[in-house]
């Protein structure tokens, strides 16, 4: 139970600026840290939701209520995922060997590229928050969760290359088989969640977060040879904006095929 408890606390002292007692990052207490790293993803859902129900009260301007949707992630989290984008985009942009993008990985620094994509990312997804309708909202903020359930999976299953340190949070045996069941039903839970509030928008979610994934695992083992924790911090990113913008692209699709 104790192992359960740090565990939970290491997940929101890492992954949320939500303040949680500091505990020692141990193989031990990280074992069941990915069961609760989705949890940081459910309170972004619930306070974006909530958002939702209280702008029309407060500042009813479309461009702003989509401003604050982007940044409630954003500073909930800390930016923990950006970081890990960053360098994965300067490191994809070099078009250098296998082991030099790895070596950029290890660089704290970011590059000209990684500035521009973030500044294209942000854009982006305040142009997709706006244009997405608020009954969408709810469905939308279940991709927080998704995105957060298939990072931990990867992360237990997939390769790790040389310079990760991934395998702190994997441990084999019965813990890792409990940590894969929970994911799983965490992902379950979220498409059926996804698709009985809203049958087109949830469609257009789970297209977005299929695509998504498909591409990391392209990503990660075609340029990498498998995955770091900043390759798998670019899938959640990546991921984060698939979802609203197939999402978008499904919804508005019968308004365009009836207008043909």
């Amino acid at each position: 139970m104790k192992q359960i408890w740090n565990s939970f606390r290491l997940a929101f002292s890492m992954y949320s600026v939500i303040p949680a007692r500091q505990t020692e990052k141990t193989k031990e207490n990280m074992k069941y840290i990915l069961c609760f790293v989705p949890w940081v993803g459910a309170v972004i859902a619930f306070l974006i939701c909530q958002w939702r129900i209280i702008h029309p009260y407060l500042l009813d301007y479309e461009l702003l209520r989509s401003v604050i949707c982007v940044m409630i992630p954003l500073l909930l989290s800390g930016g923990a995922y950006m970081d890990g984008f960053f360098r994965t985009v300067d490191a994809l942009s070099s078009h250098q060997s296998r082991n030099g993008k790895l070596d950029i990985l290890q660089d704290s620094h970011s590059g000209y590229f990684a500035i521009i994509t973030c500044v294209s990312y942000f854009l982006i997804i305040v142009g997709l928050w706006s244009e997405m309708p608020i009954d969408g909202w709810p469905v939308i903020s279940l991709g927080f969760i998704l995105s957060r359930s298939l990072y931990g999976l990867s992360i237990l299953w997939f390769p790790h290359t040389r310079e990760s340190k991934c395998s702190l949070y994997v441990s084999e045996g019965k813990s890792k088989a409990a940590v894969t069941v929970i994911l799983v039903l965490y992902t379950v839970l979220c498409a059926c969640f996804m698709l009985r509030w809203n049958l087109t928008v949830g469609l257009g979610c789970l297209a977005g977060a299929v695509i998504a994934f498909l591409y990391y695992c392209w990503v990660a083992f075609k340029h990498f040879g498998g995955i770091t924790e900043d390759i798998a911090s670019f899938f959640v990113q990546v991921c984060e904006i698939l979802i609203p913008l197939m999402a978008l692209i499904i919804y508005r699709m019968p308004s365009d095929f009836s207008a043909m």
